[in-house]
């Protein structure tokens, strides 16, 4: 009797170590490359009803990105009158100039000055806070654009720049007679790689 009673003892933990481990929705993790890329700078689209019209009320610098340091985009004149559609923590302000800009995209259309040097005491807008993007030469994503582990098609896809965003080039990587972006990853200590057809730059690159 005592030799049955063992036996029917094990066979239950038998059967409790077959089972398979019970699903569970903690063991769901985003994939390295989901992760990437939601960390890439946020799109940013100017919303119609936080536009802000402001007329100038004296000459200032236009500069390419908010930054005293950036290239000189033109002149604001004393009168002239611009609709602000963005702002930064650090006081500039951005309008869309209404040049033709095709090819930039997102927060690239704007150019800026310095709230306080154009338009003097505060006024009631409540223009949406963006982080600019940042001096130097940056890849604007027109659409959805694949950044591979190496500078060729066929390599693996490490993240997805987001329509509307950007990247941080490093260098560009000549592939026979085509230009790749070398670009900075978020998340990743590696380089990733733009092929030619998505690169479209912004800044002083060269």
């Amino acid at each position: 009797m005592l030799g049955l009673l063992a036996c029917s003892q094990e066979k239950p933990a038998e059967v409790a170590a077959s089972a398979p481990p019970a699903a569970s929705d903690a063991s769901v993790q985003p994939s390295t490359a989901e992760l990437a890329t939601a960390a890439w700078p946020e799109a940013f689209v100017p919303s119609a009803d936080r536009l802000c019209p402001r007329t100038a009320a004296q000459p200032v610098r236009i500069y390419q990105r908010p930054n005293a340091s950036a290239t000189i985009f033109g002149q604001l004149a004393a009168g002239e009158r611009v609709t602000l559609a963005a702002r930064t923590a650090d006081g500039w302000v951005g309008f869309d100039p209404g040049t033709a800009q095709a090819a930039n995209v997102g927060i690239f259309r704007l150019r800026w000055v310095r709230a306080a040097d154009a338009f003097g005491g505060a006024d009631g807008c409540t223009l949406p806070l963006v982080t600019a993007p940042p001096i130097g030469c940056l890849l604007m994503a027109g659409r959805a654009v694949p950044v591979r582990a190496a500078a060729s098609a066929t390599a693996e896809v490490l993240s997805t720049i987001p329509a509307g965003s950007y990247a941080q080039v490093l260098r560009q990587v000549p592939v026979g007679a085509a230009q790749w972006a070398e670009v900075t990853v978020p998340g990743r200590q590696e380089p990733g790689y733009v092929a030619p057809d998505d690169v479209n730059l912004s800044g002083p690159c060269e």
